[in-house]
């Protein structure tokens, strides 16, 4: 319970820390901090404790992201991108991309690389599962009118 406490306030304060450094509007900072917590939190708990492929736990947290962005940016009036990417950076694969460099530099090329596909399946499955929330959320947009208009 401790360690998922730990998880959920340290990628708060990661995204926060990010959008600082986007230049984030300050007023941005609680929200992308409650995005990019619950998407990282999901990641984890499906990769640790639910044992979920890590590229399906990625495109979930992405997919988490892309929800809560459509939604809180339009409930905030703020673009959709200052929230994206402070969040995505908890999800970016950058210690497989370190160990792909590592092993090449160690002449471990087989293991280089298996970690460069794998950085590269993960980077896939973000984008995938941003793309999968606008997908998603136009969908449910569509049958809400199609509901409206056929009353």
């Amino acid at each position: 319970m401790l360690e998922l406490l730990l998880h959920i306030i340290l990628s708060a304060a990661s995204a926060i820390g990010f959008s600082l450094i986007t230049n984030a509007p300050h007023r941005a900072a609680g929200i992308i901090g409650i995005t990019g917590s619950l998407s990282w939190t999901a990641f984890w708990v499906l990769k640790t404790y639910a044992h979920v492929n890590i590229l399906l736990a990625n495109m979930i947290g992405a997919l988490i992201i892309g929800l809560l962005a459509y939604h809180l940016s339009r409930k905030f009036k703020l673009p959709e991108n200052i929230i994206y990417i402070p969040c995505l950076v908890n999800l970016v694969p950058g210690g497989n991309a370190y160990r792909t460099i590592l092993y090449m530099v160690q002449n471990r090329f087989i293991a280089s690389l298996e970690q460069a596909i794998t950085t590269f399946l993960i980077a896939a499955f973000l984008a995938v599962g941003l793309f999968s929330a606008q997908y998603l959320i136009s969908v449910v947009r569509g049958i809400i009118y199609f509901r409206k208009s056929k009353i």
